[in-house]
């Protein structure tokens, strides 16, 4: 018997059997399967059985109803297969069916490629990505000549303090 197991965002799983030909999906208590998640639609979507499994139909919701990463139209049917993933809104299912377990085999085993760099040259048009500024600090020409001035300011008023200081008082005859 197909399935669903829905991942609540408690971090639950909850498992629903698919017995009925029509099941529907959505956040209010009148749907077969309710979902009380703020991101799923009152009436979010469809699954109704064709065949031997269920064929997936989004109702318009808001928030969307994605298939293996894919969205999914409004009024699209999309017929589920074993393990595919289904996003109601923000809420994870997985589609389980009994009779696609069976003929889905585990993809081979296959040995990693690895082989080593040929070189390690540096590019000649490498640049720095980063998205911090570089902490090399930039002369700024204007900033030195003030600052050369300054100094030659200073020495000139000490060598003035110096030759006043040298001085001798004048001689007062009296």
């Amino acid at each position: 018997m197909p399935r669903i197991q829905i991942s609540l965002p408690d971090g639950s799983d909850v498992t629903h059997d698919l017995a009925e030909d029509l099941v529907t999906i959505g956040r209010v208590s009148d749907n077969t399967i309710q979902i009380d998640d703020a991101s799923v639609s009152s009436h979010h979507a469809e699954l109704f059985l064709r065949e031997d499994d269920y064929t997936l139909k989004d109702l318009h919701s808001t928030n969307g109803t994605q298939l293996n990463g894919k969205p999914v139209a409004a009024e699209e049917e999309l017929q589920l297969q074993h393990g595919d993933q289904v996003i109601f809104g923000n809420i994870g299912v997985l589609y389980i069916s009994e009779e696609g377990s069976e003929q889905q085999p585990l993809p081979a085993e296959s040995e990693p490629l690895l082989e080593a760099a040929s070189s390690s040259v540096v590019p000649a048009n490498f640049a720095n990505a980063s998205p911090f500024q570089s902490k090399k600090k930039k002369k700024n020409p204007a900033a030195v000549a003030v600052v050369v001035l300054c100094v030659l300011s200073l020495l000139g008023a000490g060598g003035a303090i110096a030759i006043i200081l040298q001085m001798q008082p004048p001689l007062v005859k009296l």
